[in-house]
Parts: C-alpha cells; structure tokens; sequence
C-alpha cells in the first residue's frame, strides 16, 4: 500500500511496520484532521476468514477496554475488499527497542506496573491477550505505556471471580478462532500450557509478563536455546536462568516477583494481575542498581517458586521397565546405578544434621535475624531438607541476603554451590552448574581456610568430571574439619559415581561414625546396599532414615522399592501410601504401578502409569512403564507400541546428553524389542554386554533383551549372571516377558542351585 492510497476518509502516508497478523501504516484522518494508525490484513491474507475473523476480534477486544494504558481503537471497516482497523498513533518507541539499549531499573519497574495495570483491566473484563511480548508494548515519548495487538485475544465473559482478581476460568471464554489444541503467539514469551496448545486464562499472561520482566531488567530471555525445539524443550522442562545470578545487584523482592510470575504451574504464579501489580507498586524507589544493606528482603509478602519435583538426579535405572525409584543425586551418566524393576530414588546433598519435622514440615519462613550468619544457618537447615517444596529457593534467597549484608562472606558462598547442584540435580541445566562453579570458586578465593569452601570445590570438580580434584578437595575439607560428617559422606557419594564401591562404603561409615543422624549419609549407604543387591542392609538404613525424618516421602519410595524386593509387598503398598500422604508425585505413582503389575494386576497399573506420566511427561522411564501396562492389560495392547517410541525418542535424548548412561542404554534395548525390533535391540544392547562391570540390574535387563530377540542361551547366562550378583529371584520369577524361559529345564537348574545355597 502506497502513499496517498484512502481508505475511506483515512489517506496513508507511509508504512511503519508489518507482521503475521497485519501491517501498519501512519496515515491521516482527513475527517477529524489527526494522525492514526491504520491496520491492515496482509494481502496473502486477506481473502483468509479465519484470520479476518482473528483481526476484526482484536479490534472488538481492544475497543471493549477503556484504559490509558491500552491502544485506543477508533474504528474498523473494509474499503474495496480490504478490512482495516485505525486506532491511536503513538508517538514513541517500542520497548523492543528500549531493552535492546538497557533500562534502569526504576524504568523498567515503572512500566511493569503500567503493564500490570492494563492487563488487569483486561482480565476483568474477561479478555486474555496470550501475545504479550516487547514488541506490541509501546512507550510514548512522556514514559505512557501502551499495550497494542490484541490480534490474539481470548474474549469471554467478564466474571465475579476474574473481576474480583482471579483468572476467567476456561468455561468462561469464548471461541479461540483456531483448531482445537494449537498454538498461537510468540513461543519466547508463551507460558507451558499456551504452548502446549492448552486453554489459558489470565495467569497465562502473568507468565507472559514475567518473561518481558525478566527482559528487561537483564536484557536476556529466562528461556532460550539455538532453535523452537530447543526454546519448547527449556521452556517446559528447564529452569529458568536464574535472575539473582545475571542481576546480584538486583533488589530481592523484584527477584521474587519475577520467580512468581515464572512458575511453570498455573496455580504456583500470581492468581491475578491485580496483586501482581501492587507488589510491583511496594518496591517503587527501591529498584536501584546499587542495593544498600539496609534493603530489606522482606518488604513484600511473596512466595518463592516452588520446585516441581521430578526425578532426583539420575535417569532412574534400566535394565527393566518399572523401578521402584530411590534417589540419588545428580551426576547423571555416572551415577546410573540400578535397575530395580521398582525406580529407587538416588540422593546425595551437603549440609548439616536434619532439623526437627516440624520445622520443614511448616511452609511459612520462620523469622530470621538480618546477619550474614544468622541467615547461612538457616539456609543450611533448608538444604538439609531438600526434599521440601520451596526450600532450595528458600535457602538461595536466604544465602543472596546474606551477601547483600557481606559481598565477601565465604560461607555464603559454599552453601550458594550445595544450592545449585541440588538445583542442577532435579533439572539438569549448565546454567546451575556454571553458578555452582563459580560460587565454590570465590569460596576459595575469600577463605582458604575454611572447610566448607573447599567442600564446595570439590563438588564443583565433581560436577566437571574433574575426578582426582574432587578427591583432594574432599580430603582437604575432612582434615580442616575432622569432626565433621560432611567432607565424608560427599566422598562417599563421588566413589558411589565412579564405581569405587569399596571407598564409598568406608567414607559413609566414617560419616555415620561421626554423626549417626545425618540421614543423607545414610540414605547414600542404603543406596549402596541396594545397587550392590544386599537388600536387608538397605532396608535397615532407609528404615533409620524414615524415623530420623518422618516426613520423607523420597525415603518411603525408596522402602518400597526394597521392601518389594525382599518379598514383602504389603510393608511396599504402606511405605507408598505414606508417601501419597505427603507428596503424590510420579515417582510414588510409577511404583505404585510397578507393584501393581509384578502382582500380576496389570489393568490396576495402567492407571498409576498413567498418572506418573501426566506428572512428569519427559520421563522416558514413565513411558516404558505404562506401555508395559498397556502391553499386558487385557484389551490395550494397541496403546502399548506409541508409548514404547516416546519412550525410545526420550531416552535417546538423554543419550545424546549422557552417552554413557547404561541404564538408558538398556531401557533403549528393551523398549525395541518390546515393539519386535529385535535387530535394533541386539545392536543396542551389545554396547551394554561390552562392559567390562555390570551391576546385577544391568545383567537382568540384558537376560530379558536376548529373550525377547530370540536369544536363549544369551539370556540365560546374563540371568545367571545376574542371580550370582543377588539379583531377587522373585523378580525373576514375576517377569512376565520371561514366561517361556521360566519353562526352561536350564533355568529350572538355575533355581534349584539358588534355592540349594
């Protein structure tokens, strides 16, 4: 469209911009002698109903809000075949533009509040725009914001409960204008559910809003990656970049703010733009690049985000379908330890005796006085209990006050490195061990002579696979402190990963000898009793564990997962409904299929599969489990063959990460010879059998790929193999894929010579 072209009483004057859903020009209103901007549907589609319908909508969204703070539309009509909107020229910049040249702080908290404040009024009368972004935000050249482009509205009806502040519920929305379960907008700035192609309501744009928060006052995206699939894959599954890391100068409540808005649950983010924008309001005059130490974190009520709890550390075993989960920590591949046919969680932190139930059990913060060392003490007893949603964020806000108080508080920064590797455990992310790296180092440069500093150190090492480093800073830190449990169960923890079995036994007995109620010590011994199939031991460890701290639901999957193994499902069914008590995640939810099934209930595990996966979709281990209860339960075989190639596809990612994580390797084995690639699953597990140390999990997982690919004989000397090492003979005997080769004279041999010792 040229200059001078009208459109009705409107003449263009020159173009200013264009998009998917439009282009703009400057034009002028012969009628009422102003400058406007006119809209207009691109010319490959304007012959497109769906996406006129979609344009005429933004002009009926915005038009229905009378607000400073959104673009005013004066009118829209068609003039030969060509439907426009012409609404208010804004002279100004977009704020695209403004983040790409840095904003203060007192700016960018500024126009926030303004954004907040048009959204609110949106949201009230039940309109969710689901394309907030910089570049349909505009700033006037007197600081006005002005939000543009409601192209992508939801409208529906305005609601008691949305008025009052709540998100319009999805019964209270209209017509998306799209097929059902697609994805509109700008996927940097969507929220998980919108780009998942779920229904969204107002709490969508406050993730939305985080995100142009987040931009502005670091000038990067907390998600990102070098492609859409990689920016989907971080979006739903990563942490964001952590802000108090980009900006520690940042004033600790707009961090928290920022948190809030970023959580990937719906329920976890403000609940409505109203409260959102009087927190931004409380920190007013005090969002400044220099924070003094009188700022005070606590000037504004705001929850920190609480962690979605998936899998703790490493992929959770191989070798079978289902694992009782035990945990562990996360140094991934190394780590890759059992298959238990039940996942075991695997675990290992930092950090001090366990404090008392009830002081992690209360999810409100106690009161903590403002010193350096009054707050590191009480993020050391958050760290303890990592297992508590909120207490890592928790501790990490806590340890940045502290260095708000004391930049050169070395203890602060030990405690910052145990912090971002439990971080790093639940969702593996280099930004978390880039900071865990970091903050060990400025430990060290601050305190040579501090223990914990050097604890830090070596996880750090630990964490970059720097073997013999970790080793001597962990020897370093027991000598500095030698009454200390600390230095001796992280030792044991890294032996564990390296498979120096033996030194990890002593390092945790030396941990327990100094201190019997460090649970996490403990906790590692039982896991090491377990790999190693002494399954008596591990229960005894685990069940000292569960009485030093009752509310544990980690510990009670871990019981299960034993007690399962030891043939004692009804001590296995309670340890789980206790751990539903506390905490119903996927991990509870896959064991309680996998008991289910090795019981032979195959339809009752489908269910609890299923609900392992809703909770952690990008769990292949979830996956592979509930096609094996597809595969088995009577009348869903059909289902089993889709769930076994998601499976395959996410273990193979993790692959690609994690190239020598056994247990993913045979989880990939077993999941093609369950779909009848029996070519593929004798390549895969080839690498597997070339090991030169197999763990009896291991071996059994390899003993069920060579029967299912028609390998007998191979089967039956991996399976033997796997007895020799304490394998559980009941799951031998409960494996429904080895039903034929229980029919075996061979294997009838292997049993009566088990049964004879």
């Amino acid at each position: 469209m040229t200059a001078g072209t009208k459109l009705g009483h409107y003449v263009i004057s020159a173009p200013l911009g264009a998009g998917g859903m439009g282009e703009v020009y400057l034009a002028h209103d012969a009628r009422l002698n102003r400058d406007v901007a006119i809209k207009v549907l691109p010319a490959n589609r304007s012959l497109d109903d769906i996406a006129r319908q979609r344009f005429l909508r933004e002009a009926r969204a915005a038009s229905a809000l009378n607000h400073p703070n959104i673009i005013t539309i004066y009118e829209t009509d068609s003039h030969d075949g060509v439907a426009y909107i012409a609404m208010e020229y804004v002279r100004g910049h977009s704020l695209s533009s403004l983040i790409g040249h840095g904003l203060p702080d007192s700016d960018a908290i500024g126009y926030a509040i303004q954004i907040a404040d048009a959204l609110a009024k949106a949201h009230a009368a039940g309109i969710v725009h689901r394309d907030l972004k910089p570049g349909n935000i505009m700033i006037t050249e007197d600081g006005l914001v002005k939000v543009l482009d409601f192209g992508l509205a939801k409208v529906g009806q305005a609601t008691k409960h949305a008025t009052a502040g709540g998100p319009p519920s999805s019964s209270d929305t209209g017509s998306l204008l799209s097929m059902p379960g697609s994805t509109m907008g700008t996927l940097a700035y969507m929220s998980p559910e919108q780009a998942r192609g779920e229904a969204v309501d107002s709490r969508s744009d406050i993730f939305s809003f985080g995100t142009v928060l987040f931009q502005m006052l670091t000038r990067e995206l907390p998600f990102d990656g070098d492609n859409l699939l990689a920016i989907l894959h971080n979006l739903h599954f990563g942490a964001p970049k952590d802000i108090r890391y980009l900006r520690p100068d940042l004033f600790p409540p707009i961090a928290a703010i920022v948190s809030k808005c970023l959580c990937k649950e719906p329920q976890d983010r403000y609940q409505n733009t109203a409260e959102l924008g009087r927190d931004l309001r409380a920190t007013q005059g005090q969002a400044s690049s220099i924070i003094t130490a009188s700022s005070s974190a606590d000037t504004i009520s705001i929850e920190t985000v609480p962690d979605k709890f998936s899998a703790w550390g490493a992929k959770p075993g191989m070798g079978k379908r289902k694992k009782l989960g035990i945990a562990v920590g996360a140094i991934v591949a190394a780590i890759a330890i059992a298959v238990a046919i039940f996942s075991v969680r695997r675990h290992a932190s930092e950090s001090q005796n366990a404090p008392g139930p009830q002081s992690v059990a209360n999810n409100a913060a106690p009161s903590v006085a403002d010193t350096p060392f009054a707050l590191r003490t009480q993020a050391q007893a958050y760290l303890e209990r990592w297992d508590v949603p909120t207490n890592l964020d928790r501790a990490i806000t806590m340890l940045n006050r502290a260095l708000e108080l004391d930049h050169d508080y070395a203890p602060a920064y030990a405690s910052l490195t145990f912090a971002y590797f439990e971080k790093n455990r639940i969702n593996a992310d280099p930004q978390w061990v880039k900071q865990a790296t970091q903050a060990a180092a400025r430990a060290v440069q601050l305190n040579n002579d501090l223990a914990d500093a050097h604890l830090a150190s070596g996880i750090a090492a630990m964490l970059a696979g720097q073997n013999d480093e970790a080793e001597r800073a962990f020897r370093k830190a027991a000598d500095m402190d030698p009454k200390s449990s600390k230095p001796h169960r992280w030792a044991g923890f890294f032996f564990s990963s390296i498979g120096k079995t033996k030194q990890a036994e002593d390092e945790l007995n030396r941990a327990l000898a100094l201190d019997a109620k460090d649970w996490r010590a403990r906790m590692n011994l039982g896991l090491l009793y377990y790999k190693t199939a002494r399954y008596s031991s591990a229960a005894t460890s685990w069940e000292q564990v569960s009485k030093l701290t009752p509310d544990n639901f980690i510990v009670l999957n871990n019981l299960a997962a034993v007690y399962h193994m030891l043939d004692r499902d009804e001590d296995s069914a309670a340890a789980l409904q206790r751990s539903l008590e506390i905490k119903p995640d996927a991990y509870t939810y896959g064991n309680l299929g996998t008991l289910r099934f090795f019981q032979g209930r195959y339809e009752d595990a489908v269910p609890a599969f299923e609900k392992a996966v809703k909770l952690e979709s990008n769990e292949y281990l979830w996956w592979g489990n509930m096609a094996d209860g597809y595969r088995w339960a009577p009348g869903q075989a059909a289902k089993a063959k889709p769930a076994y190639e998601n499976a395959i596809r996410l273990a193979r990612e993790h692959l690609t990460a994690h190239a020598d994580d056994i247990d993913a390797q045979v989880h990939v084995a077993l999941y093609l010879a369950k779909t009848g690639d029996k070519k593929s699953a004798l390549a895969e597990i080839a690498k597997v059998d070339a090991a030169k140390q197999k763990e009896a999990e291991t071996l059994f997982g390899s003993a069920v790929v060579h029967e299912l690919s028609g390998e007998r004989d191979t089967a039956l000397t991996m399976l033997s193999a796997a007895v020799k090492q304490g394998y559980a003979l009941k799951e031998i005997k409960n494996e429904p894929e080895l039903l034929s080769l229980r029919a075996d004279p061979r294997y009838q041999s292997l049993v009566t010579g088990l049964s004879a010792k």
